[in-house]
C-alpha cells in the first residue's frame, strides 16, 4: 500500500479497480490521528472496506468519523454509503450535488473550511471534469488531494455534457493561486511539483485546443475527422473518450465565439 511520504496522519489505499480511466485504482486517502477523514470511497466490496478500516487502525484511529467525496463518479463515490454504514462516519458532497447519493449529511461550497482531527481543509471548488467537483487543501502542509481535477500521470477527461472545459480551464488556473509542496491525486503517483504539473495540464489543453483550430483550417469540420488526426495513436478503447473530449473543447471555442457551428460541422469564425 502507498504510504505518503514525510506527512504525519496521512495514508492511502488505492482501491483494486484499475483500467485505463483510473490506472492502477482510485486512491482513497485517511487523514488524522483517533478519529479519520477519508477522502473518496472508490468501492464498498468488503476488501475495500476492509482495508480502509485497516489503514485507518494503522493510523492509530478508532473510529472513521467523515467522509469526503471530490465528485460523484462512481470511482470516488460508490462506496461511501457502506462506509457509512458500517462505520456511522459522516458523508460530505459539493452543495452542487446535494441529494445525489441520498445518504449525505452535510455538503461544502468554494472557501469553506472542514476541520479534521489533526488539522484542516479547505475546500476549492474546481468545477469541469464534472460540474461538482472539489479539491481539498491542506494550508498548513501545503498538500492538495485533487480527485479528478489533475491526475499523477497522463490527462484528465473533460466529457462534453457532463464536463465543461470553460470550466476546467479556469480551475486549473485558479490552483496558480495556491501554494502547494505536493499534490495528492484521485490516481496515479503523488506529485511533488505541483506548479510545473499544473502548468502542464494547462499547456496540454492549449494544444489539443490549437490541433483542433488547425484541423478546422485544414477542412476537418465534423467532430470525428478531428478525433481521427488528433487521435491518431490511441487505442480504440479510448475513440469515444477522445470524441467526448474533442466535443468539450469546441463547445469552448463556440462560447468564445471563435468557432461556429452549422448542423453538424464546425467552422471558423
Amino acid at each position: 500500500m502507498p504510504k505518503v511520504e514525510n506527512a504525519r496522519n496521512l495514508r492511502c489505499l488505492t482501491a483494486t479497480n484499475p483500467g485505463y480511466m483510473t490506472l492502477r485504482g482510485t486512491n482513497q486517502y485517511l487523514l488524522g490521528q483517533e478519529e479519520i477523514t477519508v477522502i473518496d470511497v472508490a468501492l464498498g466490496s468488503d476488501e475495500n472496506i476492509d482495508g480502509l478500516l485497516a489503514e485507518m487502525e494503522a493510523l492509530g484511529g478508532t473510529r472513521i468519523a467523515r467522509i469526503l467525496l471530490t465528485h460523484i463518479h462512481m470511482d470516488h463515490c460508490g462506496g461511501a454509503l457502506a462506509l457509512k454504514e458500517r462505520t456511522g462516519a459522516e458523508v460530505g458532497i459539493s452543495q452542487v450535488r446535494a441529494g445525489h447519493l441520498g445518504g449525505e449529511d452535510f455538503t461544502y461550497d468554494e472557501g469553506d473550511r472542514i476541520p479534521y482531527d489533526g488539522g484542516e481543509l479547505e475546500v476549492v471548488f474546481t468545477p469541469g471534469h464534472e460540474a461538482g467537483h472539489c479539491c481539498f487543501y491542506e494550508r498548513e502542509r501545503k498538500i492538495l488531494f485533487s480527485g479528478d481535477h489533475i491526475l499523477g500521470k497522463g490527462s484528465t477527461v473533460v466529457p462534453a455534457g457532463e464536463g465543461n472545459m470553460v470550466h476546467y480551464m479556469e480551475s486549473l488556473e485558479k490552483l496558480l493561486s495556491l501554494d502547494i509542496r505536493l499534490l495528492l491525486p484521485g490516481h496515479g503517483p503523488f506529485v511533488t511539483e505541483p506548479m510545473a504539473k499544473i502548468r502542464e495540464y494547462i499547456d496540454h489543453r492549449l494544444m489539443r485546443e490549437e490541433q483542433i483550430l488547425q484541423g478546422l483550417r485544414e477542412g476537418r469540420h465534423s467532430i470525428g475527422d478531428l478525433v481521427a488526426v488528433i487521435y491518431l495513436d490511441y487505442p480504440p478503447a479510448l475513440m469515444r473518450v477522445a470524441h467526448s473530449s474533442v466535443e468539450a473543447h469546441i463547445l469552448k471555442l463556440i462560447a468564445e465565439e471563435r468557432v461556429y457551428r452549422d448542423g453538424d460541422r464546425y467552422f471558423l469564425s
